[in-house]
Formats: C-alpha cells, sequence, structure tokens
C-alpha cells in the first residue's frame, strides 16, 4: 500500500530520536546507512524472468535483454517481485516529480511503461533514516516484433531506365546490378552502406546479360554464349583462360573450387574448375535464373543448396499433377537432388527463385513474390509466417490510390522483374525491381447486392518503378547490436 508524502519517514525518523535520547550512554545504537539494492526482479513476462542488472555507480538498474514488442500489456501494471536491500523504506517519485510514496513491493504495482525514455525512480531510506540513495529504473522493450522482416525502401536504381530482366552480385562491398537497356549492356554500383544513390557504366567485353554470375574469391565470374568471362571491377570484363571456350553455366563458388556445367556433343556434365569432369547433368537440373546459397550441414560439411528454373518440371502428388521447385545440393563431391514426396511439404514451381540460408532456416521465393517458402532441411518446406513476409497493401481500403506510394503502401505482389543479393554480414536482404505493371489476384470477404458476406477474386494491377529495397528479420538486428 503507497503511503504519499512521505509523512511516514518523518515519523521514523522521531521515533528514532526518542528511543535513543532514552538510552544511556554505556547502550548506544547505531543504525546502518546501507542504501544498496542487491537484487531487483520483475514478475514474469510471458513465462519468462528476465535479468536485470544493476549498475552501483550511476544507480541504474535496467534489463539487457529487451522484452517481447507487446509487453506493454503486461508491464503497465507490475509487481517488483524482489527487491533486496538491508532493510528501511522504500520510496517512489510521482511521474511529475512533485512529490515520493512509501511502497509496499509485495502489494503495490507499477506501471514501467517507456520509462527507457524516463526512468522510474526509487529512492532506497537507510534505517538511520537520514542517509538515502536514488535508483532509476529502466524496462527495456522491443519496438519491433523480432520474428517480423522490416523493409526499408531507399529510392529508385536508374531513374526508370530498367525495364527488364536483371543479375545482381555483390564485389568489395557494394552491389553491381546488370540490365540491357536500350540495346547495350549496363552495370548499376551502390555501396552497401547507401543504397540509395547508384552509378552507371556501360560494360566492356560482355554485350548480353550473363545466364550466371558469381563472385569468386574477390573477382567476378560470368557465363556468356559458352564462356566464362571474369572482372576485378565489375565494368571491364575478359575471357577467364582457366575455363577455356567451352563452359557452359556456372553453378556456384565452393571452398576454392568453381562448380559449373559444360556441354559435350548432345549431353552436359558437372565440373568443377580445379578436379574436372564429375557426372551427368540431369534434365530435371536447373539451368536458367540459378540461385544458390553456402551453409553448413549437421554434421559440419560445407555445402551448397541451388535452385533455378529447368528445362523439364518436377510433379508431385497425386497423378503428378503439381509442379515443384526443387533445390539441389552439392558438397564438393557429388549433386543430388531434394525432392518432395507429398504435396503438403513441396515449394511450388517458381519462376526466377532465389534461395537464402538465414537465420538457421533455408527461405525460397520468386516472382510474384507471394509468399516465402522455408525449411530446416532442404525436403520439407512450408509457408512462412505472416510476420516473415514482404510488404503488401490492403487493397480495401478507401480512398487510395490504384498505384501505390512505396512509403505509404508498400506493395510486392505480381512484380515480375528483380535481382536479390544478401548482405552477410549485416543480414540485409537486399531486392532491387525493374520498372513494369504488376497484376495479381487476391480472395477478399465482400458483400453481395443482397447484403451476404462471400468471398470473392479480384484482379489487382498496378504500375511500379525501378525500386531498391532491403530488409531484415528483427531478430538478427538484435543480435548484432547485442
Amino acid at each position: 500500500m503507497r503511503i504519499k508524502f512521505l509523512s511516514l519517514i518523518a515519523s521514523f525518523f522521531v521515533v528514532s530520536l526518542v528511543v535513543t535520547s532514552c538510552l544511556g550512554e554505556n547502550d548506544p545504537i547505531e543504525y546502518s546507512s546501507d542504501t544498496t539494492i542487491r537484487v531487483f526482479e520483475l514478475d514474469t513476462v510471458y513465462g519468462v524472468n528476465y535479468k536485470f542488472t544493476i549498475d552501483q555507480l550511476k544507480g541504474e538498474i535496467y534489463n539487457i535483454d529487451s522484452m517481447p514488442v507487446h509487453s506493454d500489456t503486461i508491464i503497465d501494471k507490475i509487481l517488483i517481485s524482489k527487491l533486496s536491500i538491508a532493510s528501511g523504506v522504500v520510496s517512489i517519485k510521482s511521474y511529475d516529480g512533485l512529490r515520493d510514496s512509501l511502497i509496499d513491493i509485495s502489494k503495490d504495482s507499477l506501471d514501467f511503461r517507456n520509462t527507457v525514455n524516463k526512468p522510474l525512480k526509487l529512492t532506497i531510506w537507510a534505517p538511520d533514516m537520514l542517509t538515502k540513495k536514488d535508483y532509476k529504473i529502466s524496462v527495456r522493450v522491443h519496438k519491433h516484433d523480432p520474428d517480423s522482416l522490416k523493409w526499408s525502401y531507399l529510392g529508385t536504381m536508374a531513374n526508370s531506365q530498367i525495364t527488364g530482366e536483371q543479375k545482381s552480385v555483390i564485389l568489395n562491398g557494394n552491389i553491381y546490378t546488370y540490365s540491357v537497356v536500350s540495346g547495350t549492356l549496363k552495370v548499376y554500383k551502390t555501396s552497401l552502406n547507401i543504397g540509395s544513390s547508384w552509378v552507371a557504366n556501360n560494360v566492356s567485353g560482355l554485350t548480353a546479360l550473363p545466364t550466371s554470375l558469381i563472385n569468386f574469391q574477390n573477382s567476378l565470374y560470368a557465363t556468356s554464349n559458352e564462356k566464362v568471362f571474369t572482372s576485378n571491377d565489375g565494368i571491364t570484363w575478359v575471357v577467364a583462360p582457366e575455363f577455356g571456350n567451352d563452359a557452359d553455366l556456372l553453378l556456384a563458388p565452393f571452398k576454392t573450387d568453381i562448380a559449373y556445367t559444360k556441354v559435350e556433343g548432345t549431353k552436359r556434365f558437372f565440373y568443377t574448375k580445379d578436379q574436372g569432369k564429375r557426372e551427368e547433368v540431369p534434365s530435371t537440373f536447373p539451368v536458367k535464373n540459378l540461385s544458390f546459397t553456402n551453409y553448413q550441414t549437421a554434421t559440419g560439411i560445407a555445402s551448397i543448396l541451388l535452385v533455378g528454373e529447368s528445362k523439364e518440371s518436377t510433379s508431385v502428388g497425386e497423378n503428378e499433377k503439381e509442379t515443384t521447385t526443387v533445390p539441389w545440393g552439392f558438397d564438393g563431391s557429388h549433386w543430388v537432388s531434394f525432392e518432395p514426396n507429398n504435396t503438403t511439404t513441396n515449394c511450388p514451381e517458381l519462376k526466377n527463385p532465389s534461395i537464402i540460408y538465414y537465420n538457421k532456416q533455408f527461405y525460397i521465393f520468386g516472382s510474384k513474390f507471394e509468399s516465402f517458402y522455408t525449411s530446416k532441411s532442404p525436403i520439407a518446406w512450408t509457408k512462412a509466417n505472416k510476420k516473415f513476409s514482404f510488404p503488401y497493401r490492403d487493397w480495401t481500403a478507401q480512398g487510395i490510390s490504384p498505384n501505390p506510394d512505396p512509403n505509404k503502401d508498400p506493395e510486392f505482389r505480381g512484380r515480375v522483374n528483380y535481382s536479390m543479393v544478401l548482405d552477410t554480414n549485416t543480414q540485409y536482404i537486399w531486392i532491387m525491381f525493374s520498372k513494369g505493371t504488376a497484376t495479381f489476384t487476391e480472395e477478399i470477404k465482400k458483400k453481395d447486392d443482397k447484403g451476404e458476406t462471400g468471398t470473392v477474386t479480384e484482379t489487382r494491377t498496378y504500375t511500379h518503378e525501378d525500386e531498391v529495397w532491403r530488409g531484415r528479420l528483427n531478430q538478427l538486428w538484435f543480435n548484432l547490436h547485442k
């Protein structure tokens, strides 16, 4: 029970003087001047007990691990479950700073919302009733849901020049995006620290958009017209002599080697730059719009997981009517397909698919941007939860323009031409879009002429510029800044 205006403290002080004056000279009583808080703890939040740090020099108490984003509904009225002091009394300063109140920690709940900006002030009065010490308590709460992707719009890339296919790669802290503009292959470059300002250059040595593009040992490698080209600056390209003139498609870098395919007569074979010929490439292997990610298996083996578009689709389910995106793995010796055996755990066939290993899980998405598909193993795939998703707008809202404002009403669904890179240092997922018109359908609840509500399918069409976006899982931002 709170006792206001500290009248009780004054009475304690008077009583202590009376008791002391009644004692004889040979029976002195010394009251402790200890005002130290040794233990501080709040009730659990969502069943979790959060540890608090006590900085005795600064008189500050705070939790290092922030509480979940929705904890405000709990900490607006929460008990201090543990407060260890020598003895004495505890008072709290009102939010307006005009008065103090004594508190009973076993009964009085306190409001710890917004204490990061305006800490709650506790005063510990020592048993001698003369010594006191102030502590400022800050309860840290995440501003964003740690399980959600946070996306940022960084502007346009090339003043709406890019309208067709594109490919992107990271080299020496920069993003290089390639596309054919007005019949000329161009490269657009920006720093990973910026993203809102791009520099354009005409490409020398390559005339068409590469069929594959990778970074290997701080140099770029690309395939075009069954030749491998290399570049140190992303602008000037020359034929890579170590591959000769007959490499068909670069697949992925692997440790100190590069995996690729090579056409011999009517057949295609797996190769690596150092080890040479491996085995024949099956007809279901991806040969277009490749995307790969490096990872370690549960047994610690360095591996590659690759997706793309193949000449022959893979079907699953009853009567094999549903086509699927099949990841392929490489451990340095063999390529293996991870085909699903049913329709409930497969990743649907995607155009221009992208794959990343992110927060200890695999994620795949592709053109149309309907959803992420995720898996902890390369075989069983499910739709990612709604928190891990792309920006989308509510098209049923009133008074909105048909073409979304990326700052106010972001929308990815229905888009086709894009490229993606993952910055493993900051965990940012970068997506670059070409200018275009996007179309998609969605099911919504709608009332008919009779006022009855039913489900209808509506088509959405809108235009968008050549936009640049980056997104990151909030939890990974928290981990980077611990």
